[in-house]
């Protein structure tokens, strides 16, 4: 067991949510996470050290969904955080063990369909996925098959960017290798075998969550003018989209050198706004 220090010293870089616990364990181990302390209704993993945690769901859309949610309030999960949905799949053809990422996932029941992730076509193939209620016997169409990840992708993008958010699925049965034969024993051994890839993935995800944790990354002279001045909750919002272009625009700037005249919260917008607008006449479009 392990008990997380409180934050901001816990630095969450990646959450997973897997269904069964033979998919887990190959992570688990690998990322040394350790179970979090509290009962909980699903299991929750973690390492404080290098910002991994992990949740197990069961199996179903609901459960996933569930256990996500349940795992974001547990770590009070930032919005630069990167979310992956790891498990096998039914494939229609061989080989057993190919890692795929899902780009589309197709909800059947629900007749919805997600779209999540940014594409890491230079490392892994890409392929459509179904999630189906019932474990898929037929194989009739060219597609992945799982039992979980409509409900990971319906939940996951709204702690998150859609583009943080990562379905990742290993082939484990096919018409010529049916379902009845995957034993708990070969869906860990499959997860295994593919843990060199999916390190070279982590480190691809944790690079994409430093990029847009330094872009939501809001400084403490934010909070001064929060504090000091009267902020409406759109007006809040309209200002903190005008800082995060500005200080795109000018990193190395100071608030106050723009602010200093202001008097009021939308005298303060309207200052970053124009400065905005007159430097963009000045950027030179390729």
């Amino acid at each position: 067991m392990i008990e997380l220090p409180t934050r901001p010293s816990f630095d969450l870089k990646v959450c997973w949510v897997i269904a069964l616990e033979p998919e887990a364990r190959p992570i688990i181990d690998e990322l040394d996470l350790r179970r979090y302390a509290n009962k909980l209704n699903f299991p929750v993993y973690c390492n404080p050290e290098n910002g991994h945690a992990l949740v197990i769901s069961g199996i179903g859309p609901a459960k996933a969904a569930a256990a996500a949610t349940c795992l974001k309030m547990l770590l009070n999960v930032e919005s630069y955080v990167g979310w992956i949905n790891l498990g096998i799949a039914g494939f229609y053809s061989q080989p057993i063990g190919k890692l795929y990422q899902a780009i589309k996932v197709y909800d059947t029941a629900e007749k919805k369909s997600y779209f999540p992730g940014v594409r890491l076509s230079k490392i892994l193939k890409c392929q459509t996925l179904h999630t189906v209620s019932q474990p898929e016997m037929a194989y009739l169409e060219t597609v992945l098959f799982d039992m979980e990840a409509s409900g990971f992708c319906e939940m996951a993008p709204t702690f998150s960017c859609n583009e943080l958010v990562f379905v990742l699925k290993i082939v484990s049965d096919t018409p010529d290798h049916p379902v009845r034969l995957v034993s708990k024993e070969t869906i860990s051994q499959l997860i295994y075998q593919n843990m060199e890839k999916l390190k070279e993935i982590i480190l691809v995800i944790e690079k994409l969550v430093k990029e847009e944790k330094k872009r939501l990354f809001i400084s403490e002279e934010v909070f001064w003018y929060f504090d000091t001045f009267h902020f409406t909750q759109s007006n809040r919002h309209r200002f903190l989209q005008a800082y995060r272009k500005w200080k795109s625009a000018f990193p190395s700037r100071k608030l106050t050198s723009t602010l200093a005249g202001g008097n009021s919260a939308s005298e303060l917008i309207s200052s970053l706004e124009n400065e905005l607008l007159i430097a963009s006449k000045n950027w030179k479009l390729s």
